[in-house]
């Protein structure tokens, strides 16, 4: 049985869940040298979050707080209510109401996915006073920029892999809706299978380079901070000083969960 407190963090998305616990983390830590070799000391994976609010999990884990962040806006109150019942001192993020460590400087705060502020909070906890510009790749792919004075500027949001792969299927009559299985890909296809992929793969890196070469010119010391499920398939073939963060959501939200802690 593990004795070691720890916080959870909790990241609803649109189809599966992430249960993160961190090491409880005293405020004093935040800075880059303690902060950042810092990762969760375990990953769960769920489809709904009240699959793990089991005896057996907080017996293993022993969490002293928590934070709950869902893109689903509030209509799964209710699965927040349930963890609040296990763990008093529990926050949810909202974008709107929340305190974090970044200025906000969205036109719509309240319609900004909490995914997307999160991973730039995380950026800022990883790396603060410094420019950061975050590539989230999952389903969609959102481009975020973030001042090194620690203004979250906005960004944009572009269709993923699998969205690029299906419209292109779904659009026409005689292409296939080809496998990605992880691992090189050329630079022009050989047939109408590889060209999809290569078309695809090389669009996306030449979009994330041509973003990171524009943002370069105002900001020279930038740092690109990747992250998301299908990071693993650009990280080798990007420039140096990119840095491959899969769990920089849950960093953000664990920042954001120590100063409410320690607030």
């Amino acid at each position: 049985m593990n004795s070691t407190k720890t916080d959870l963090v909790i990241d609803q998305g649109n189809s599966a869940c992430k249960w993160a616990f961190f090491e409880s983390t005293p405020k004093a830590k935040l800075d880059i040298a303690g902060y950042a070799g810092l990762d969760p000391m375990a990953v769960l994976y769920t489809h709904h979050p009240d699959e793990l609010l089991t005896e057996e999990t907080f017996d293993q884990f022993k969490p002293r707080a928590a934070i709950y962040s869902s893109v689903l806006n509030h209509s799964d109150d209710s699965k927040y209510e349930a963890i609040k019942q296990k763990i008093a001192l529990c926050c949810r993020f909202d974008t709107t109401t929340t305190p974090i460590p970044i200025k906000n400087n969205y036109s719509q705060p309240a319609k900004l996915g909490a995914d997307r502020l999160a991973a730039a909070v995380g950026a800022w906890t990883l790396a603060p006073g410094k420019s950061s510009f975050i590539v989230d790749l999952g389903t969609a792919i959102t481009y975020d920029l973030l001042s090194a004075e620690g203004v979250y500027e906005g960004g944009n949001i572009a269709p993923g892999i699998f969205l690029r792969t299906k419209a292109l299927h779904e659009n026409t009559k005689a292409l296939p809706l080809p496998e990605m299985p992880i691992g090189d890909f050329p630079e022009f296809g050989k047939d109408t299978v590889s060209a999809i992929k290569a078309g695809v793969l090389q669009g996306i890196l030449h979009e994330i380079n041509g973003y990171i070469l524009q943002h370069q010119q105002n900001h020279p010391e930038l740092l690109t901070f990747l992250t998301g499920g299908d990071l693993i398939y650009f990280v080798r073939k990007l420039k140096s000083g990119i840095f491959a963060r899969p769990n920089l959501v849950l960093t953000g939200l664990h920042r954001i969960l120590i100063d409410y802690v320690n607030s």
